[in-house]
């Protein structure tokens, strides 16, 4: 089950300009960044305990804007099974994010279609 809120992600169609102002204005600092081969970066930045994710727009296709909520859990896989056996909808399967990352992540739907994640890493 879920432990605790890992982060919150945001669309940008400005990563870098986005880093600047969380960081300058804000007072964040990027943590990692993820290289992405035909787009800007992901970036993860520190907000006292959660991470603000920054996704890019071009690679998520989407609307600039909030993205989705993500919740630290012991196991992607079991905690995915134990939602859908409550009858919460799963929206994307487990998935091994791949690239050396050690992440599994999944999707759920949250009241009002709020877009939702489990969120793993290996340590």
């Amino acid at each position: 089950m879920p432990h605790k809120i890992h982060k919150i992600a945001i669309i940008s169609d400005d990563i870098e300009g986005a880093v600047e102002f969380y960081t300058k204005k804000l007072g964040l600092t990027v943590v990692e960044r993820f290289a992405n081969e035909d787009d800007e970066d992901y970036v993860f930045l520190d907000a006292g305990g959660i991470l603000l994710e920054l996704m890019p727009q071009k690679t998520m296709g989407e609307a600039p804007g909030f993205h989705h909520i993500s919740f630290d859990v012991d196991n992607v896989r079991d905690s995915a099974q134990d939602l859908q056996d409550k009858g919460v909808t799963i929206t994307k399967e487990p998935v091994d994010v791949g690239g050396g990352t050690g992440i599994t992540l999944s999707f759920f739907e949250g009241p009002n279609q709020l877009n939702l994640q489990l969120f793993h890493r290996d340590k």
